[in-house]
């Protein structure tokens, strides 16, 4: 039986939290799409995350599809539900959070910080490392650009006369007879976190919940739930990095591991925007050259940084490509990719950094089964995707997640080892003419 649901807005999100609890060996199910009469839920599963991909959607139908679920986990009884949202607030977070409380008729508790990762919450303002939220790296946010820190101000209209905001110091009596409310609480450390959790648990308050990664790491233990079902990694001949995250701070992992021996392959602007391109003979040969560099080279990473400043927005005007095709331009075309290595047999582990990457790889595959299995860093998830006769090894990570040499980090656990390969990828890096 199911005893809690975990409401996510894209899909890096919904793994980052889901594996919270699958690596305490907690039975934990992914699902994608909003329509609740197709949710199939199994007979095993603890934990239930739906991932709505509600995150590029209007503030209007994100409020909508929360609502509707919310409605139908009340429905099962289903007895907990957290709203995951981004720990730099993207997305349509008021309107979400809105619906979990119109549709449950009760206060929904908010700790939006994540402080093992540097984001705090201090008299309602969020911040990213020392640094208000709309003065960080994520107001450069291609899709998604924050403009605020305080939090009333970035939940807006959608959550007007609902906020109600409790500092660090303030006690259960500032807020625990509210009703129909979301009770921002403060966070400066992992131990605020604790103590709201506590007075929630006291006052029996748990059942309607919101926040990142960093609040649903706590509850696992708060709500008594355990499992013995534990899953562990493989070493693969390579990593491949499918990048289609455009974030400040992956560009600068992007760097950092061209530097340090990965191949890089910088996609133009027709390779990321036009899907009819793969279907050229250029495009076709573009996807063999990919695919041999992969057998020389065990780590290599494709992208979608531009060499030139705005040559991809210069080239989507002239085609006639608005913003939002851009987005979605770029994860179809990293996901044709993925899948002509995936079935020229390429046993890498694929690394996808951003969730509209990983997304556009599920759409492209037919009905995949999607398990966590560990979490290799700090937003870094493991999980296994099995499709047709393939058992895949794939990583997700959030585009504004990781420091400056994750992709190191990780290439050296998975990658079954240096060795002479590794020392000619830097060789190959040089010799790569075109694209790389």
């Amino acid at each position: 039986m199911v005893k809690m649901l975990i409401i996510a807005d894209d899909f890096t999100g919904a793994l980052d939290t889901g594996i919270q609890f699958a690596k305490k060996g907690i039975i934990t199910q992914v699902i994608i799409g909003s329509r609740t009469e197709q949710i199939k839920v199994s007979e095993t599963a603890r934990v239930l995350v739906v991932d709505l991909e509600t995150r590029p959607m209007k503030a209007e139908d994100a409020y909508s599809a929360v609502y509707q679920l919310t409605r139908w986990a009340i429905r099962f009884s289903i007895p907990i539900i957290y709203k995951k949202t981004d720990s730099a607030l993207r997305g349509n977070v008021g309107a979400e959070l809105s619906a979990v409380v119109d549709a449950s008729e009760e206060n929904l508790y908010f700790i939006p910080a994540f402080p093992d990762i540097g984001r705090v919450t201090l008299n309602g303002i969020h911040y990213i490392g020392d640094v208000p939220l709309e003065r960080s790296a994520f107001k450069e946010d291609p899709f998604e650009p924050v403009h605020f820190s305080y939090l009333p101000a970035i939940l807006g209209d959608f959550a007007k006369n609902k906020v109600k905001c409790i500092e660090r110091m303030e006690s259960k009596e500032a807020y625990i007879k509210e009703k129909k409310k979301i009770i921002i609480f403060d966070a400066g450390s992992n131990k605020d976190i604790e103590v709201r959790i506590q007075e929630l648990k006291e006052e029996r308050k748990l059942s309607y919940l919101a926040g990142c990664a960093g609040f649903a790491a706590f509850l696992p233990a708060a709500l008594g739930l355990e499992g013995t079902v534990y899953r562990k990694y493989e070493k693969k001949k390579g990593l491949y990095v499918a990048c289609g995250s455009l974030n400040p701070i992956t560009k600068t992992q992007v760097i950092y591991a061209e530097q340090s021996g990965f191949l890089r392959i910088r996609l133009t602007p027709r390779q990321k925007l036009d899907i009819g391109y793969y279907e050229t003979e250029e495009g076709k040969e573009f996807l063999e050259k990919v695919y041999q560099q992969c057998i020389f080279n065990p780590r290599v990473i494709v992208d979608t940084f531009d060499r030139r400043k705005e040559e991809t927005r210069k080239y989507a005007q002239t085609m006639g490509i608005d913003t939002e095709e851009i987005r979605f331009s770029i994860t179809k075309c990293h996901s044709i990719i993925v899948r002509y290595l995936i079935e020229k047999g390429v046993d890498y582990t694929i690394f996808m950094t951003g969730g509209d990457t990983l997304m556009g790889l599920m759409k492209t595959v037919e009905n995949p089964e999607f398990i966590p299995v560990c979490e290799l860093s700090q937003g870094v998830v493991l999980s296994r995707l099995k499709w047709k006769d393939k058992n895949l090894q794939i990583v997700s990570k959030s585009g504004g997640f990781g420091a400056e040499n994750v992709l190191t980090e990780i290439a050296d656990k998975l990658v079954e080892g240096k060795g002479e390969n590794y020392e000619g990828s830097v060789h190959n890096r040089r010799k790569a003419n075109g694209n790389t």
